[in-house]
């Protein structure tokens, strides 16, 4: 008796009637930004903590993105999709949430005839540990948006070469702000330096 119960389960779990999982978990579908942390280094990268005096040609800032998960809105159907799974999902497989819709560098002094606090995007490439292929910063918003990018490289820290060096003002503190639809700027700044 105990064996034809237990042949009919198996039989109805493998007809997919009765509904089995191994994915205890809702899987979150989505991605979103929630801080970034940033730092900075000289082209070499030694650190460059706060009052440092540097002469390279070329600094680069080191940005990370740290994100997090949303589930999707629950659907409603008669089984689950995780109840036929027997793995959980990756999460976040369908991209970012919400768009980042800019990626912008300021500083805090002059540089090579740009204001303090307006962008800097123009002397910034940006470079992905994976891929050393530099792209400009401006690029770098559709690049995050990218849900091929996002699969492959989240969690990677991103470089941004900053350079030429400045010619009319030595002291400077980098921010970078990164603006996404809907949402607060994420914002970090780079300790003080003294860069001529």
């Amino acid at each position: 008796m105990k064996t034809l119960l237990l042949r009919s389960c198996l039989l109805l779990v493998f007809l997919g009637v009765l509904p089995v999982s191994c994915c205890q978990q809702t899987t979150r579908d989505y991605m979103f930004f929630k801080a970034i942390s940033l730092d900075l280094t000289d082209a070499a990268g030694t650190p460059l903590p706060s009052g440092s005096r540097t002469s390279a040609a070329e600094l680069r800032a080191n940005l990370l993105l740290q994100i997090d998960y949303i589930a999707q809105a629950p659907t409603s159907g008669l089984f689950l999709p995780q109840a036929h799974a027997l793995q959980c999902k990756d999460e976040g497989t369908k991209g970012l949430k919400a768009a980042v819709t800019e990626v912008v560098l300021t500083s805090t002094g002059l540089f090579n005839g740009r204001a303090a606090g307006q962008s800097l995007n123009a002397f910034v490439r940006c470079e992905s540990a994976p891929n050393p292929t530099q792209f400009p910063l401006s690029q770098l918003a559709d690049s995050l948006n990218s849900k091929r990018w996002q699969l492959y490289q989240l969690g990677a820290p991103l470089v941004l070469h900053i350079s030429p060096k400045p010619t009319d003002n030595a002291l400077h503190q980098f921010q970078v702000r990164v603006r996404v639809a809907g949402s607060q700027d994420l914002t970090q700044s780079t300790p003080a330096i003294s860069w001529n």
